[in-house]
């Protein structure tokens, strides 16, 4: 049963795909990430079966779209690593989703261990507004570096922070993610390497007005409640 949920689900995103993704994405005034900054890569992971749900939610749709004012802070992370480590380069895991996606991801993972991992559908996310990026550091070629746990890993060792994510920015300074990922470290739970990695990315999406997810090193967002992510910016509502 639970197969032939995948494949209708998936067969219904790639249907969409690529003309429906781009186009729609285009009409809420998205942008391109590469389109300001062709030096940061982009391999969309739900374009792929490389993703925690094993499906191709998107189709042929390959390219990044965020909020404009959201992309240019991403692109301002790209400048400072970049300025900082030009053998280095931002990779883009997941950008924009349309709420059609988020809904089928969650039919999935409903009633799995996944479940509290993905954003209700119902009034979306920060990915479903284009404010949310899942994002690490790669290597000129496109080889991502260590950060002690893949993308999609839901175990501890994904982490970055110990006490739950709020608007308020004192809960979420740099001493506090610091000190949270070097205690991974020398716990066993990631290596060393990975730590100092992983807390390459919080300094330059901080510098650049981004902040980690507590329980996804690779997710970045805005320091704004949803309430205001939902009054500021437009639903991606297709």
């Amino acid at each position: 049963m639970i197969e032939l949920l995948i494949s209708i689900l998936c067969c219904a995103a790639c249907a969409q795909s690529p003309d429906g993704f781009d186009a729609k994405m285009q009409e809420y005034n998205l942008v391109d990430i590469r389109t300001l900054n062709s030096d940061i890569l982009v391999e969309l992971k739900y374009s792929t079966t490389d993703n925690f749900v094993g499906v191709d939610m998107y189709g042929d749709l390959e390219t990044a779209y965020l909020e404009r004012s959201f992309a240019n802070r991403v692109v301002e992370a790209q400048r400072i690593l970049q300025e900082r480590h030009p053998e280095y380069t931002l990779l883009i895991y997941d950008a924009a989703r349309p709420i059609s996606v988020q809904r089928a991801m969650r039919k999935i993972v409903e009633g799995t261990e996944f479940q509290d991992f993905v954003a209700d559908g119902t009034r979306g996310g920060r990915h479903n507004y284009g404010v949310g990026v899942d994002l690490t550091i790669a290597t000129l070629d496109g080889k991502p570096i260590d950060m002690g746990a893949g993308f999609d890993d839901f175990t501890e060792a994904a982490s970055v922070k110990g006490t739950s994510d709020n608007a308020d920015a004192s809960t979420r300074t740099l001493k506090v993610y610091k000190d949270y990922i070097n205690g991974l470290a020398n716990r066993g739970i990631i290596s060393y390497k990975a730590a100092a990695n992983r807390i390459l990315l919080v300094e330059i999406m901080h510098e650049a007005g981004l902040y980690p997810y507590r329980r996804e090193w690779w997710h970045y967002e805005e320091i704004i409640s949803m309430s205001t992510v939902r009054s500021k910016y437009k639903l991606l509502d297709f």
